[in-house]
């Protein structure tokens, strides 16, 4: 197979960053930017101020605020709370006590990382998200539509964001059929999203906000496949292309 494979279509691109869009609040899933702008200004207020009063008594409301930014800048990565706490100004264990609670407030998710006793040094910190793509690009200030168009690393983020809280949403109205995970290796090979069903049969994802993808964007679904043997059930570089294309035995590149 060649090192690149084409390009999707403009028109696919388009429905992509609508889809996105749409995929939030009812309230504003139709609306314009500034009232978009309006609403999540209010929401975030309103969760992080009175909602949070009702489940505990924190004493450093503001600091919550700029927390939730801060884990927005970082989705999709993994979480260290030293970094997190000194960014917001707070000691370690205060971070990591006020990010659970923005957990509880269902803005923000953690995904857990896979492991077995394989023999294989991993990476077991979780990786975090927000809940909300459209509140991600809220609290980052971020057009879409420009990003998309002038800057692929930002869009990227926001598109592995997007699939994150997807498939949080679809093992929600499964009756958790599988867990979600990622996978690292200690050594860099890593897959944004492992389903894992109870029997130890597992798919795996990984995201890609371009419209093209390399052989190189499967060296963690083939790693995981090495460690997983006959429990890998499929894997899949989920990119912008408009075809599906075999790479190897169960694993394809897919639109």
């Amino acid at each position: 197979m060649a090192n690149n494979f084409k390009p999707g279509s403009i028109c696919r691109k388009t429905a992509l960053v609508e889809v996105i869009r749409k995929a939030t609040f009812p309230e504003v899933s139709e609306e314009d930017d500034e009232r978009r702008r309006q609403w999540f200004e209010s929401y975030i207020t309103t969760i992080l101020q009175r909602g949070v009063r009702q489940i505990a008594d924190i004493a450093k409301l503001g600091v919550l605020p700029n927390l939730l930014k801060v884990l927005g800048g970082s989705a999709g990565g993994l979480i260290n709370d030293a970094d997190i706490s000194r960014a917001i100004g707070q000691n370690a264990v205060t971070a990591k006590n006020y990010r659970v609670l923005l957990q509880m407030m269902f803005l923000t998710f953690d995904v857990k990382p896979w492991f077995r006793n394989t023999g294989k040094r991993l990476v077991k910190s979780p990786k975090g998200y927000i809940i909300d793509t459209a509140l991600l690009c809220h609290l980052q200030q971020i057009d879409m539509a420009k990003a998309e168009i002038r800057d692929p690393h930002v869009f990227g983020h926001i598109f592995v964001n997007f699939v994150a809280s997807e498939l949080l949403k679809q093992l929600a109205s499964s009756n958790n059929a599988a867990e979600l995970y990622h996978f690292r290796t200690s050594d860099g090979k890593e897959v944004d999203f492992v389903l894992e069903r109870a029997d130890g049969r597992l798919a795996a994802i990984e995201a890609k906000g371009r419209d093209s993808a390399t052989v190189s964007d499967f060296k963690g679904l083939k790693e995981l496949c090495r460690l997983t043997k006959d429990d890998f059930l499929c894997g899949i570089v989920l990119y912008r292309g408009n075809k599906i294309i075999p790479f190897e035995k169960n694993m394809w590149l897919f639109l």
